[in-house]
């Protein structure tokens, strides 16, 4: 089977006041199609920094990432933007819903952003939003609605545009144990149902265990 995620001896590190602070060394992670995987590990270990490479969204010092395949050119700034739009979604610990736009609008705005029109982009985010059971949310903001709502949005916004890879930074660190369980239940099943892979990062064993496979960056950091 195919890799969807490919880092292949990736290194990361800081200057802070003149001083190189290494974070890790020849990293390998590889995430199959379709694959559920959790990372976890102490705060300041890493993790965040893995997801963003892996998110293209932080570059490495040293390495190569591949997406689909794919090997990405750190240098072609717009390349890496449009492997980015087409290939992954995200889902943050706080959910980064933007606060002038309804529940509706924040799901259509990948496919916005991505050159579809408003009408269609809210006419596909009306179909999706069932998914979510936000269909009776849809003209709230933000601030209108729970937490536990709220990320059930940025998962829908994270899975519209149906990318290959969804990086989830610590999704539910902000709720409770029983609403993390529930939204974390209906994000597997959604992941499952649209065939994308997962890379998740969380302190909640819990979580970690309804994956396909757990990471310890512990065990990797060199």
């Amino acid at each position: 089977m195919s890799n969807i995620l490919s880092l292949n001896k990736v290194s990361r590190s800081y200057s802070v006041r003149e001083k190189v602070i290494n974070v890790f060394s020849d990293l390998d992670i590889f995430i199959e199609k379709g694959e559920k995987v959790a990372i976890i590990g102490p705060s300041g270990s890493g993790k965040t920094s893995i997801l963003n490479i892996a998110g293209l969204i932080e570059r490495p010092n040293s390495g190569s990432v591949s997406i689909n395949d794919y090997e990405v050119n750190w240098t072609l700034d717009k390349e890496i933007s449009d492997l980015r739009k087409k290939n992954i979604g995200y889902v943050f610990q706080f959910n980064n819903l933007l606060s002038d736009f309804t529940i509706l609008e924040n799901i259509a705005f990948p496919l916005i952003i991505n050159g579809i029109s408003k009408n269609e982009a809210l006419e596909k985010a009306n179909d999706f939003i069932n998914h979510v059971n936000l269909s009776h949310r849809g003209n709230n903001y933000p601030n209108q609605v729970s937490g536990g709502e709220q990320q059930r949005a940025a998962i829908a916004r994270a899975l519209i545009g149906k990318p290959s890879l969804i990086i989830a930074d610590e999704p539910t660190g902000n709720l409770d144990s029983k609403t993390s369980l529930s939204v974390i239940s209906l994000f597997n099943e959604l992941v499952e149902e649209y065939n994308c892979s997962l890379f998740l990062a969380t302190h909640n064993i819990d979580i970690a265990n309804l994956q396909d496979r757990l990471i310890n960056i512990e065990d990797l950091i060199k």
